[in-house]
């Protein structure tokens, strides 16, 4: 029963998020398009904008082993593939493209990412 309670909901929402992999206080803003797959670890604190997309950089890679650290926002139109780790207090700017490690307290955006900004 709660199989297909939670396939009706992701259907519905257009939000797949595999149980697990988020630590406390996720915040996802609005329905649209957001996919989380097993492999994914999120920590806590953490918001997610719809049309974000984790997954693997490549046909082959069997668990593309996405870690991302706490505290971090990820903008809308974001694509993380993995293997990857983001650090904590990271801004993933709108349309973002990370295909490689995050370091903390930074902002990255462009296609590939790239740091544009540290934080204080």
């Amino acid at each position: 029963m709660e199989k297909h309670r939670f396939q009706k909901l992701r259907m519905k929402t257009g939000i797949y998020l595999s149980p697990g992999c988020f630590g406390p206080g996720l915040h996802l803003v609005h329905f649209g398009y957001v996919w989380v797959d097993e492999s994914s670890r999120i920590g806590k604190n953490c918001t997610i904008l719809p049309r974000v997309l984790l997954g693997k950089k490549r046909p082959g890679i069997e668990v593309p082993n996405i870690f991302i650290g706490e505290n971090c926002y990820i903008g809308t139109g974001s694509t993380i593939l993995g293997p990857v780790k983001i650090g904590n207090n990271v801004t993933i700017a709108a349309g973002a493209v990370v295909v490689k490690d995050v370091p903390d307290n930074c902002i990255v955006a462009g296609n590939p990412a790239k740091v544009v900004k540290w934080k204080d």
